[in-house]
This record gives C-alpha cells, sequence and structure tokens, in this order.
C-alpha cells in the first residue's frame, strides 16, 4: 500500500511538549534535521514518532524505572491528555492517545511503521553479548517458524527413539511369556514361537459353543432343582388349608345350634331383607307376608334381630375363608407340577440339542410315571462334572487368547521396531537438511546484510579498509550472532577490540540502516535520536550524505542533533547530492515547552520579505547578508580561497568578498537546467560576475568592511538594502536548487554539479 508523505507532526502533552508543539515537514524533502542544544526537546519528538507508531516511550526504557508509562505524560498533566497527531498531505491523519494505560491509534491502518535508533540501541548490535545482538535483529531475520519445526522434529525423533527402546524390551517380554506358555503347554514342538502360531490359528468357536451350552444346561438345572422344595410347601399348605376348612366348619356348626333349629334359614332371609331395605328404604308393605299394618320400622327389627345372629355370621364368613385358602393351594399346587412338567421338557430340549462330549454325561429322562427324586439325585452328581468341564473349557478360551494377545503384541512390537529402524535414520536426515537450510537461508541473509553494511560503512570510511563486515550465527550455539571486521589485513576480527568509538558508532548506524532496508522502507520511518556525537569533523559530511543517499529508500527520516558543524552544513543544504530540511530548536521552558527557532529556509524567508510590500529594508538586508554569507563560505571553501583566519571567530563579510579575487570572479557561471517549448532540458548559463560586482560595490559603498551581516543592515541606505537583498536572492537562486542542493560533486572532471546536475558551476578549479 502506497504511503502519502507528511505534513505535520502534532505533540501534545508527550514528557516535554507541557504545550501543544508542531513540527512541519517541508514537501519534497524525505530527511529532516532536527538540531538543539541538549534539553531542547530532541528526545521527546523522538519519543512521539515511537509512541505513535509502536506504543512506547523507548528513551526511558533500561534506566531502571521499571515500568516507565507513568513518566509518559508532561509534569501536571494526565495520561488522557496526551496524544500525538501525524497528518499527510493527502489529507489523512493518524493520532494516538492512552486509554486504560495502553496506547490506542486511530485509524490503526493509517499507524505508520516506525524505526527509531538510540546509542544504546548501536551498543546492542556492535557491543553486546552475541545473544543480545542476536536478540537486536532477529525480527529482522525471523527464523523462528523454522526453528519450532525444527523443535517439533526434534522431540519427535527423541520420542521415537524412546519407543523403539520400549518395542525391544516388549519384544524380550512377549517372547518370555510365550516361552512360558510353552514351556507349560508341555513343548509340544520344538519352536516356542511356531507353537504360539498354531495354537493362536486354533478355532475357539467349538470352545465357545460348549461354555455356552454347558452354561444353559446347568442354568436348566438349577431351575428343576428348586422344583422339589416348592412343591413340597405347597402340598404342605394344601393340607394346612384342609386341617383350618374342617375346623371352621366344626365351629359354624357348633354356632348354628345354639340358635333355633331353622336358624340358619331365617338368618339367610333376614340378610336378604335387609339387603332389600337397603335398595327400598321406605316400602309401604312387607316385602315377605305382604303386611302393611307392621312395616313401619322393620327395617330397625331386621338389624336387631341380625345382630343376635352375628356369631353364626362370623363363623361362616371364617369357613368360607378356609375353603378359598384351599382352593388356593390345591391350584398351587397345580400350577407348579405343570411348570415342573414344562422344565423337564426344556431340560429334554436342551439335552437333546447339543453333541456332548465323551467327558460330559448326561443323565436319561424320567419316565412320566417314575419317581423324580432318584432322577434329580442321579442329576445332582452330574453337576461337578458339568461345571470342572465349563472351567476347563473357559480356561482353554482364556489361555488361548491370552497366548494370541502375546503374539500380537510381539509381532506388533517387531514390526514397530523394523518401521522405527527405517523411519528414524530418515527423520534424523531430515533433521540435518532442514537445520543445514535454515542456516544456509540465516547466513544467506545474514550475508546481503553484511555485504549492505560494508557498503554503506565504505561510503562514511572510503578506502580505510575496514569495510569487510561479516555477521555470523554461531553453528554451536541458538541464537548467537557473531559480528566481524578485517583489521590490518586479518578478516573476522572483532571491531569492538580494534575499531575507535567512533567507527563503532557508524558500524552501528550502517547495521541499523541495513536492517531497516529489509522490512518495506517504502512505509517506514527512520528516527535517528542523537546518535553520532562521537563522528569527528573530518566524517561528518560522508557521513550525511551517505544517510540522504540511504533515506531516500524510505518514507522519510528524522535526524536529532546537538553537533554544531551539522548546523552550518545543514542549515544551508550543503550536501553533494541534495536537500535536507533543517529545524532548529530554542531553548525549552516550563511555560511553552519545545519552541522552533526557524523551520522556513531562509532563502524562502528572504524571498516572502522582498515580495512583502513594502519591504522592509533593515530585515531584508540583515536575511540577505546571514545568505550571503553561507554563500561566499561554500564558494571559498570550494575553490580554497585564502581567507584571513580568526581562531574561534566566524568569518565576516569583510573576510569572505575580498578572498574571491578577480580572475576567480570573473571565471564563474553556472548553467542552470531549464525546459524549452517542447519540455526538453536544455541549460542556460548564467554569469555570476555581474552579481558579485554589485555586492562588492553596496558593500564597499557604505565602507563596512569588517563588519558581519547585522552591522550592514543598519550601515546601508533603503535603495541599497533592497538591492542587496535581490543580488543575494539571484546569487543563491543561480548557485543552489532548492530541491537537488549545492554544486559539490567534481565527478565530471569539468565543473561542479549538485544532484541531477540542475546546476553546473565552472571553473572546476581557481584560474591561476
Amino acid at each position: 500500500m502506497s504511503v502519502s508523505a507528511l505534513k505535520k507532526l502534532t505533540i501534545e502533552h508527550l514528557r516535554g511538549s507541557v504545550a501543544s508543539f508542531t513540527l512541519p515537514f517541508e514537501k519534497g524533502k524525505k530527511l529532516m534535521v532536527v538540531y538543539g542544544e541538549n534539553g531542547t526537546g530532541k528526545s521527546t519528538i523522538c519519543d512521539a514518532f515511537e509512541f505513535l507508531g509502536k506504543g512506547k516511550v523507548g528513551s526511558l526504557e533500561n534506566r531502571g524505572l521499571g515500568k516507565t508509562n507513568k513518566y509518559w505524560h508532561s509534569v501536571g498533566k494526565k495520561p488522557a491528555d496526551v496524544s500525538v497527531t501525524l497528518e499527510t498531505l493527502d489529507n489523512a491523519s493518524c493520532r494516538a492517545s492512552i486509554a486504560k494505560g495502553e496506547v490506542v491509534a486511530c485509524p490503526t491502518d493509517l499507524r505508520p511503521r516506525v524505526e527509531v535508533l538510540r546509542r544504546s540501541q548501536i551498543l546492542a548490535l556492535v557491543e553486546a553479548k552475541p545473544s543480545e545482538r542476536y536478540a537486536a535483529i532477529s525480527r529482522f531475520i525471523d527464523v523462528s517458524g523454522i526453528e519450532a519445526s525444527e523443535a517439533t522434529l526434534r522431540d519427535l525423533i527423541k520420542s521415537l527413539t524412546s519407543s523403539r527402546e520400549v518395542a525391544i524390551a516388549r519384544i524380550q517380554e512377549n517372547q518370555d511369556a510365550i516361552r512360558h506358555f510353552w514351556e507349560t503347554a508341555g513343548k509340544p514342538i520344538t519352536d516356542a514361537l511356531d507353537w504360539a502360531t498354531m495354537e493362536s490359528n486354533r478355532d475357539l468357536g467349538s470352545l465357545d459353543a460348549e461354555v455356552n451350552a454347558l452354561s444353559t444346561l446347568q442354568n436348566a438345572c438349577s431351575r428343576l432343582f428348586d422344583y422339589p422344595a416348592r412343591l413340597k410347601s405347597a402340598n404342605d399348605g394344601v393340607q394346612s388349608a384342609k386341617s383350618a376348612v374342617l375346623a371352621a366348619k366344626q365351629k359354624a356348626q357348633e354356632s348354628a345350634q345354639t340358635i333355633v333349629a331353622d336358624a340358619g334359614e331365617i338368618l339367610s332371609v333376614l340378610q336378604a331383607a335387609r339387603s332389600y331395605l337397603h335398595k327400598h328404604p321406605s316400602p309401604t308393605f312387607c316385602p315377605l307376608c305382604e303386611s302393611k299394618e307392621k312395616v313401619q320400622g322393620l327395617g330397625e327389627r331386621i338389624t336387631q334381630r341380625l345382630t343376635s345372629f352375628s356369631g353364626v355370621q362370623d363363623a361362616n364368613a371364617a369357613l368360607k375363608m378356609a375353603e378359598s385358602a384351599l382352593q388356593r393351594a390345591e391350584q398351587q399346587v397345580e400350577m407348579l407340577s405343570e411348570q415342573l412338567r414344562n422344565q423337564l421338557k426344556e431340560f429334554e430340549k436342551i439335552v437333546s440339542s447339543f453333541t456332548w462330549s465323551a467327558d460330559i454325561v448326561i443323565p436319561k429322562m424320567p419316565a412320566p410315571e417314575a419317581s423324580l427324586e432318584a432322577w434329580f439325585a442321579e442329576v445332582s452328581a452330574f453337576q461337578a462334572g458339568w461345571k470342572n468341564a465349563e472351567t476347563t473349557r473357559r480356561d482353554k478360551k482364556q489361555f488361548t487368547a491370552t497366548l494370541k494377545l502375546a503374539l500380537k503384541t510381539y509381532n506388533d512390537n517387531v514390526q514397530a521396531q523394523k518401521e522405527l529402524d527405517v523411519l528414524l535414520p530418515k527423520l534424523t536426515q531430515t533433521l540435518e537438511i532442514v537445520m543445514e537450510e535454515r542456516r544456509n537461508f540465516s547466513d544467506n541473509i545474514l550475508t546481503k546484510i553484511a555485504e549492505e553494511v560494508g557498503r554503506i560503512y565504505e561510503l562514511v570510511h572510503p578506502g580505510e579498509g575496514l569495510n569487510k563486515i561479516s555477521l555470523e550465527l554461531d553453528p554451536n550455539k541458538r541464537a548467537s550472532l557473531e559480528i566481524g571486521g578485517n583489521f590490518c589485513g586479518e578478516k573476522g576480527t572483532p571491531p569492538q577490540a580494534y575499531f575507535s568509538e567512533s567507527h563503532l558508532d557508524t558500524l552501528g548506524l550502517c547495521v541499523f540502516l541495513a536492517l531497516a532496508a529489509l522490512d518495506g522502507p517504502e512505509n517506514t520511518i527512520l528516527v535517528l535520536d542523537d546518535i553520532l556525537a562521537s563522528v569527528d569533523e573530518p566524517h561528518v559530511e560522508r557521513l550525511i550524505e551517505m544517510i540522504y543517499a540511504e533515506t531516500i529508500k524510505f518514507r522519510h527520516c528524522i535526524i536529532t542533533t546537538h553537533y554544531r558543524p551539522w548546523k552550518q552544513k545543514l542549515r544551508w543544504g550543503w550536501l553533494k547530492n541534495g536537500q535536507c530540511q533543517f529545524i532548529e530548536l530554542s531553548k525549552w521552558t516550563d511555560q511553552h515547552g519545545m519552541t522552533l527557532i526557524r523551520s522556513v529556509p531562509d532563502v524562502e524567508r528572504l524571498r516572502l520579505l522582498l515580495a512583502e510590500t513594502p519591504p522592509d529594508p533593515q530585515l531584508v538586508c540583515a536575511k540577505a547578508g546571514v545568505i550571503l554569507e553561507a554563500t561566499l563560505d561554500f564558494l571559498t571553501q570550494l575553490y580554497e580561497c585564502s581567507v584571513p583566519r580568526r581562531s574561534g571567530a566566524l568569518y565576516t563579510l569583510g573576510d569572505l568578498l575580498p578572498s574571491i579575487d578577480k580572475k576567480l570572479r570573473n571565471a564563474l557561471s553556472v548553467e542552470v537546467q531549464a525546459m524549452d517549448a517542447s519540455g526538453a532540458s536544455i541549460y542556460q548559463t548564467k554569469h555570476l560576475t555581474p552579481i558579485l560586482d554589485e555586492l562588492i560595490r553596496i558593500a564597499q559603498a557604505r565602507n563596512v568592511f569588517g563588519c558581519h551581516f547585522n552591522a550592514l543592515s543598519f550601515e546601508l541606505m533603503e535603495n541599497d538594502a533592497i538591492c542587496f537583498g535581490q543580488k543575494v536572492l539571484e546569487l543563491i537562486d543561480a548557485l543552489a536548487d532548492p530541491d537537488a542542493g549545492w554544486p559539490k560533486n567534481d565527478k565530471s572532471g569539468k565543473y561542479w554539479a549538485n544532484s541531477g546536475e540542475t546546476r553546473r558551476l565552472h571553473p572546476l578549479q581557481q584560474p591561476k
């Protein structure tokens, strides 16, 4: 996904930003240099990018603060007050804030990818232990998935090796068990395994059938053996019931004799009458004699008479109950007899349905008229034999099953061992291949990174012979990265032992840039936080040129520095290959926080001042003087002009203007690239002599040699001041391209050129 160029960064109440601070980005320039003395807020700007892109503030880490988020907000503010907003030229924006202790970016799809480098991280890349160094770059050469697969494969090999050892032990156990069975069986044949195979192949179906038949026979016999006792009990019940009936009859007769002879019949008549009156409670006449005279109170009189017959009633009821009990007892005997006959038929059916082995004795069925007691005694004598026969067959079946299982387990373990003997060497070989491929993959990436590091390093330290950098994984250690260099012809020497501090810093920066370029650099914002204070003056210009050249790959690059030589060089864009945006911060205060001194380039400020109506002569002259001093400083350095030496002092116009002598002044010209009517590229020659002569005239007219631009601005007349500003602007427009910078490249051998050769400065050398 393509991303838009940056427009501005707004920081609110994050660390040093006690008031809202806005950092503008200049269109068309991918490199921003933020200059400021210590304590001006440079690290807060870097923290803001990291807060937005990664949800953390890295400058506070590893300082013994523990969890650092309680120090993120400005003093007197709350975490909810913190916010960082990045806007782009396509009017999109992403804002990060703190909610419930976590950094939340909205919208998440516009959250920028940010890589921040601080000096502590340079040390982690170069001077740390090999394992810590690997951790610092591991995400760029992430092979965790492959390592996880290796670990899984290694665990599998270990597990299968253990399984093979178990299989071998089990094989021996199975062989011992089979041999024991074979010896118990009397060693029928010479080989125990052959005997076990033969026994295991026997058909156990007949044993199962005999076991089932014997079980059925014994169950049927057990059911028969219940009947003698049950029949005896039932017959005893019949005899008891008969005795009870006789006793009840005798008692009923004795009760009836106490009443009139025909008491029984009378009792029956009275009982019938009571039943009738129960259904017809108010009759008009007697149902027996049809008399109407005594029908009143008939029911009460019947009840009274029946009460007198209650003894007879009880005796009769007891007789009926005894007779009923006798009937039931006789039915029980008949039912049991019928069941016994059926069970005998079932037993006979079971006996006749199976062909019994010779060791199983089956009695003949009893004749219908024979006594069952003798037959039951005979059958009882055979039950123990049936039980023994069943047990023998079950034991035989269990023995065969156990033997069969032992043989199967033996064969399975033998097969498993054979398969593992084939599989394990292949898995071990596969693991070696995977490990080798992973190492080769990592080594190839590290080799490419090392080559890129060497290439970048050579841009800063050309010809020093220190660019043969190597990055290697220790084959005997996991996640251990060794870094080596070339020192005095000795390859692979640790740079920490021989390189200077500035060389190590440069090396760490080169490693960081090479790594960051691996992961979507076109979408990545690089932030370099005050990392190069140790780099000496001769390397500064090459270093910034290298950074400029490398950051073209990235979405944007922000460098913070307090190194004063960079201020002069970068403020005026003295780069061979292009321009950068220069931002300067003023002193931080607890009321206003971070503030900008300048963000708009001085040349553009001068252009705006001249465009005002009317222009302010003093402001125009002051700004033009600053630009002219920088321009003359550039020309005198480029052509190695003789300038008076001043210890610790800046050069003045009085020092710089005369240093460009008449011969050089007359020879100076610039070919400015332009487009003709057809759109083709052409060059128009601009002679600098008239411009410089006019500037010298204006300066000499007021006799201000030896003064700085601030004094000049008060000495010139208004017309001369405006003319002075216009000529300075004309000079800088001819000499420097606002995008491609100053002509500092002499590779043509004929002229000095800037990036893209939009400016060609003649001559190449000062005229003799």
